[in-house]
């Protein structure tokens, strides 16, 4: 008499795992909205960074990432659109000619 033996290791396969290009390394993405914030004051700022947020969140999620590495990505990219917006601040103070 014959039994079927069910050896779920030879059939299992890992679930796959996509990994989005980081956020912060989107620079044309972390420019626009640096530049977009730049133009923007107050309750104007802080909406439309919520709309920026929210939408780099929904993304995230669809993506399947964990909820760590989803607010590890939003942490990075805050920290480039940040050193994005100190660059433009900087550049606007520049004198003519300063490199």
């Amino acid at each position: 008499m014959q039994r079927d033996i069910d050896l779920p290791l030879l059939v299992w396969e890992p679930v796959a795992k996509v990994l989005p290009f980081p956020l912060a390394k989107r620079v044309g993405k972390v420019r626009h909205t640096a530049q977009k914030l730049s133009e923007r004051h107050g309750d104007a700022a802080a909406l439309y960074w919520k709309q920026v947020n929210a939408n780099n969140l929904r993304h995230l999620t669809r993506l399947g990432l964990a909820p760590a590495e989803i607010e590890a990505e939003l942490q990075s990219f805050f920290d480039a659109v940040q050193a994005e917006l100190n660059r433009i601040t900087c550049g606007a103070r520049s004198p003519a000619g300063a490199s």
